[in-house]
């Protein structure tokens, strides 16, 4: 992403709110691979002359949408805390796979990271959890360890159906969805929990690299969700994403947060590319 290419859609002394792309990273990798972050720190600045020091919060490389920046040391101090605190209110608009129903409602899975599909994360079971511990015990590299012995975290989505559409012939759902939580993959992983995995999702959808269903055995979905987007729907959907190139539909949509100096209440939006 370049300087030209680059969204802003709020900037002041103390912060930056940007419109992020999908497939650009928000912060630095461990290789320094080009990010968002850094193009906004090259074009704005900020008080510490670190780009680390602007680093707020993240959004997955694939997600698009609003991300804030801090420009001063008092902006990141208090953002932190209005993150930590949940002062800060997301909603984030997806298409997935199939007619979602009832229109609204609440995942309430909490989720663990996938002992047997890592880095990946999973909707957190009795099963998995035993498993999980028979794993940890096994494992020798420390570090590993300490990162796949971690307890599952609760995690609470709420959802509303936005509209019903198609893609392609195949059924599909925009949905609204504000995580009350923020844990890795949340979002991800309880749309495919509910049997309508996110169009465009490499990891937790159709044949993904991730546990299908979030974790979630057939058996069990099949029963909490009767109306899930069939297998051979997710094949002709994915069929479609992989020709035309779709990227994830998924996008950080409205962002209500305090500000960080003034303490008053501002909302960010900006509509998706989907």
């Amino acid at each position: 992403i370049s300087r030209e290419q680059l969204m802003v859609v709020y900037i002041d002394d103390h912060i930056v709110v940007a419109d992020k792309p999908p497939g650009v990273l928000c912060a630095p990798g461990i290789r320094r691979h080009p990010s968002i972050a850094d193009v906004v720190y090259d074009a704005f600045g900020c008080e510490s002359d670190r780009v680390d020091k602007m680093i707020v919060h993240r959004l997955d490389m694939d997600t698009s949408g609003i991300v804030v920046f801090a420009r001063t040391q008092l902006a990141l101090i208090n953002l932190h805390k209005f993150f930590r605190e949940r002062e800060v209110t997301k909603t984030y608009e997806a298409l997935v796979c199939g007619e979602l129903t009832p229109e609204t409602g609440e995942v309430n899975y909490p989720l663990q990271r996938d002992h047997c599909l890592p880095p990946f994360m999973r909707v957190s079971t009795p099963e998995s959890e035993e498993d999980a511990a028979r794993v940890v015990c096994d494992l020798q590299h420390a570090g590993y360890k300490k990162i796949m012995q971690k307890a599952p975290k609760p995690c609470k989505t709420q959802f509303k159906v936005i509209s019903i559409g198609v893609f392609g012939d195949s059924p599909i759902t925009r949905v609204a969805l504000t995580p009350i939580t923020g844990r890795t993959h949340q979002l991800r992983v309880h749309c495919a929990s509910l049997g309508h995995p996110i169009i465009g999702d490499q990891s937790y959808g159709f044949l993904g690299e991730g546990a299908p269903n979030g974790g979630l055995e057939d058996s069990v979905i099949n029963e909490i969700a009767p109306n899930r987007a069939t297998l051979s729907l997710q094949r002709d959907i994915d069929a479609l994403v992989r020709k035309e190139g779709t990227q994830l539909c998924l996008h950080a949509k409205q962002l209500f947060i305090p500000h960080p100096v003034t303490n008053k209440p501002m909302m960010f939006e900006s509509s998706p590319p989907f």
